[in-house]
């Protein structure tokens, strides 16, 4: 069973020889800001402790569904002396993150001192996925590794195109500045090709720039067949792209539906599931697909979005448009 929440956060643990840190049958609720027992366990919302109360604490906590992918220790002496000891951490990005939009796709810094936290965790550097593109299908890049180099600069790697970030600190840029890094933004570049001397296919077959909705041409006659309207579609576009409702379904299949590795080309005729029909299509987004048959992931009821009946029937109306231009 796979369970979607925004209240199951990240988290940073301090290992320790014997530590017994809860799991599996303890998580951390965000709301109580303690560990709590899962319901696999016997939990009930995070009303009952139980055996956790027992369990060693996260030392930091970060959003649920940001996807942390690795973790360095600041080891150098180039940064200021507020970095040194600190934790650099990147964080892939979610793509499911319902009723909260997507998010991650950063590079976070954690203060740390004598092994716990000496602050709040803060953003270092962000705009890896180019705008609001926020989803594995569309984000320009996806923060992947962190290292630091030989010099104190840090290294950030990306999973999408192959590159490869240096950030080094150059001085303060006045006196009235704080004595930070200097926080490089990745800026989004259609088509980027990965530098010279790594694997040519590095950043093959993508395309970065924002992706406008598909053209559909559905005649009236079509959708009056099918009880739907232009203003069923429309507003089903809005949730489909997450503008209203929390939607995530281009979250997986794309801003221009054309599918990802998570989930199928909306555009196709071909179906996986159902007949393609307004009805079958209504029916498999409310029930979700728990098996997929060609992808890695399942699709829970919904998306995971939390979505009233009229909102369901107009989501089905738009994903229904997509392939019967």
């Amino acid at each position: 069973m796979t369970t979607f929440s925004t209240t199951y956060p990240r988290q940073l643990l301090r290992v320790e020889q014997g530590g017994d840190y809860g799991w599996p049958e303890c998580y951390f609720d965000s709301a109580q800001k303690k560990l709590v027992l899962a319901p696999e366990y016997g939990g009930n919302g995070g009303k009952a402790i139980g055996p956790c109360a027992e369990k060693k604490q996260p030392i930091a906590t970060f959003p649920a569904h940001w996807a942390p992918n690795d973790l360095t220790l600041y080891n150098r002496q180039a940064f200021p002396a507020r970095y040194r000891g600190g934790a650099f951490i990147a964080f892939h990005g979610s793509w499911n993150r319902a009723p909260l939009p997507q998010a991650g796709y950063n590079v976070v810094f954690v203060p740390l001192g004598g092994g716990n936290p000496t602050g709040q965790f803060e953003i270092f550097a962000k705009g890896f996925a180019a705008d609001s593109l926020m989803s594995p299908a569309q984000a320009a890049h996806r923060p992947s590794g962190v290292a630091v180099g030989p010099s104190g600069e840090l290294y950030v790697t990306d999973d999408v195109h192959g590159r490869i970030w240096r950030v080094a600190y150059t001085g303060r840029t006045n006196s009235a500045s704080s004595a930070a890094p200097r926080k490089v933004v990745p800026q989004s570049v259609p088509k980027a090709a990965p530098p010279e001397g790594i694997h040519p296919d590095a950043g093959a077959q993508s395309d970065t720039a924002a992706t406008p909705a598909p053209k559909r041409s559905v005649s009236r006659s079509a959708l009056a067949a099918n009880n739907i309207t232009p203003a069923m579609v429309a507003l089903g576009d809005s949730i489909y792209r997450g503008k209203i409702a929390s939607g995530t379904c281009a979250g997986c299949h794309g801003a221009d539906a054309k599918g990802s590795a998570l989930a199928p080309d909306l555009t196709s005729k071909k179906y996986l599931w159902g007949d393609g029909s307004y009805a079958s299509i209504l029916g498999i987004i409310r029930q979700g697909v728990p098996r997929p048959k060609a992808h890695a992931e399942p699709m829970p009821p919904m998306g995971g979005a939390q979505l009233n009946r009229a909102q369901l029937a107009t989501v089905a109306a738009y994903v229904w448009s997509l392939s019967h231009t």
